[in-house]
């Protein structure tokens, strides 16, 4: 039941996630930067973190000395890196580009989690991830997106966020054991924030004459696609296999697509309702287990127990 429990929990924080897209589309029109945006969104969630646990639960502060480097490479490269060499991608090719590249991301999570997690990779996980993939690039309009004219460094700088999305994936889920998810989420975005307080600095003229409008949507930023999805995404993935969590992860890109026809009347084309269809299908297919598949399970669990358990 946990492991459904945390898969559900992953589908509900990529709609989380999904709003992102519509608030970061309404405060863009206040004029906000891209890049001071992250770094505002990362010190507000951090902070909002930071606050509490100072006074009521300091103990979550505690990690271990050997636990350092990772919570380094979380906070550094798989936040604050992978924020800003995403925006770099969309800057120098296209935000759906970008989008398809780092949606490219459950591929390297799966194959790190077959060599290395020794995660058994069923055919039914290949073929969910194949249908989810080609409904994502389908609901961000791939067939209207050209590849000739693109800038080739910044299809690099989206392959590296995809790189640093499932690293952030990996680690988080490699710590999950040990700390909670509250504290992983204070040290990423804390350390991520303090690596880019550089550009809060640069545009400190700008950020203390944001209206009262745009400080609504910043902190709706930081509070629920950021702090809000990603607790939840943290708790939920010490109790999901890497793979399927990667894969599901993908939906939110889906809400976006449904958010933004329904808020914003964007127009929904029909091979975006194929898109649609083909992700959920493969969402589906991911979670469904037969029966029958769960009694070998437990069949299969009481041979391996050893005698007199």
């Amino acid at each position: 039941m946990k492991e459904t429990h945390g898969y559900i929990l992953i589908c509900l924080a990529s709609i989380i996630w999904g709003t992102l897209g519509i608030f970061g589309k309404l405060a863009f029109e206040f004029g906000i930067r891209p890049e001071t945006l992250i770094a505002l969104r990362l010190s507000i969630s951090s902070l909002t973190i930071f606050i509490p646990v100072n006074f009521f639960k300091n103990e979550l502060f505690k990690i271990q000395k050997k636990d350092s480097l990772k919570f380094l490479v979380l906070g550094i490269f798989a936040t604050a890196f992978q924020r800003v060499t995403y925006f770099y991608a969309v800057d120098l090719t296209t935000a759906a580009i970008a989008a398809i590249l780092i949606y490219t991301y459950p591929l390297f999570v799966i194959v790190y989690s077959s060599l290395f997690l020794k995660e058994k990779i069923i055919p039914s996980i290949v073929l969910a991830a194949i249908l989810t993939f080609s409904g994502v690039l389908l609901v961000l309009k791939v067939y209207g997106v050209s590849w000739l004219s693109t800038s080739p460094f910044g299809v690099i700088l989206g392959v590296v966020s995809s790189i640093l999305f499932a690293a952030y994936f990996l680690i988080i889920k490699s710590l999950r054991n040990h700390f909670t998810n509250w504290t992983l989420i204070l040290y990423a975005d804390g350390i991520g924030a303090l690596t880019l307080t550089p550009i809060i600095f640069a545009s400190f003229p700008e950020i203390f004459n944001y209206t009262q409008q745009l400080w609504l949507l910043i902190l709706a930023i930081a509070w629920f696609p950021s702090l809000m999805a990603y607790l939840i995404y943290s708790y939920a993935l010490k109790h999901v296999q890497a793979s399927k969590g990667s894969i599901l992860s993908v939906i939110e890109p889906l809400s976006t697509a449904i958010f933004a026809a329904t808020i914003l009347s964007e127009a929904f084309e029909p091979l975006q309702i194929v898109g649609v269809a083909l992700a959920l299908t493969g969402v589906v297919l991911l979670l469904y287990r037969p029966r029958f598949k769960s009694k070998i399970d437990k069949i299969q669990d009481q041979k391996e127990l050893p005698a007199g358990s």
